[in-house]
């Protein structure tokens, strides 16, 4: 970062705002250079702010702040391209899901520029009404290689045995996978073939679409160490309201 503190013109979405004062908040950004940024915005909440209309989830935006501290102040704010109104429904949820990834695992000021190029095209395939699975798989397949958390989709673990697409895995999250044997009990088994379609990101089989999932699901529980995602339980409740109806 300047010596000056500040920053200007940096692309950046809103993930998440919170109240800061009667007529302040605090929000958070992933923006491009600087990864997350956790901001001031005075007066945002008044009617009049300059802020208001422009700070919006998933709404491309250039922002400028100033401030040596962990919480800056913003500046400016610009759009640079178009609100995105089209996402609805599940596709929604799905945009917020991804917010929620990115604060719960990127730490403030780490630099993440390929995972904010993922991110853009996550929320451009929802807004498009895209396959959500797909695009959820890939975000999520990136970006826990992007903050080193990768899974080792070459070889066994604990051994450098190649995984064989004729062979069936099962998935550790704190170990990788592991050859079945006739002692193993579990209904998570996954083809050896489908562990390399997924390393492929090659998901036009709906079987391992459904193996990708089951795989980062349980990555991703092990790595939040049991803190629970709020857009999953909004989810999992408007799914269950459905189903009773």
């Amino acid at each position: 970062m300047p010596s000056s503190g500040i920053i200007e013109h940096e692309p950046a979405y809103l993930l998440h705002h919170r109240p800061y004062s009667e007529t302040s908040q605090i929000i958070n950004l992933f923006t491009q250079k600087y990864g997350r940024v956790d901001l001031i915005a005075k007066g945002s909440k008044r009617p009049k702010s300059k802020f208001k209309s422009f700070l919006q989830p998933f709404l491309p935006i250039r922002v400028s702040w100033s401030g040596r501290s962990q919480l800056k102040t913003l500046r400016e704010v610009e759009v640079t391209g178009v609100y995105i109104e089209k996402i609805k429904g599940k596709h929604l949820m799905s945009a917020f899901y991804l917010n929620e990834l990115i604060l719960s695992f990127l730490t403030v000021a780490d630099p993440y520029p390929d995972l904010f190029t993922d991110y853009s095209s996550a929320i451009t395939e929802l807004s498009d009404a895209g396959n959500i699975e797909i695009a959820l798989r890939k975000f999520e397949l990136s970006m826990l290689s992007e903050i080193g958390y990768a899974i080792n989709f070459d070889t066994e673990a604990m051994s450098s045995k190649n995984i064989q697409k004729e062979e069936r895995y099962i998935f550790y999250p704190e170990q990788g996978f592991r050859l079945v044997n006739d002692s193993s009990n579990t209904k998570i088994i996954i083809k050896g073939s489908e562990i390399k379609a997924i390393k492929n990101q090659d998901f036009s089989s709906p079987d391992t679409l459904k193996a990708a999932k089951k795989i980062l699901r349980l990555a991703i529980d092990h790595h939040l160490d049991g803190k629970e995602l709020n857009s999953k339980k909004v989810f999992q409740s408007i799914t269950s309201k459905k189903k009773a109806n």
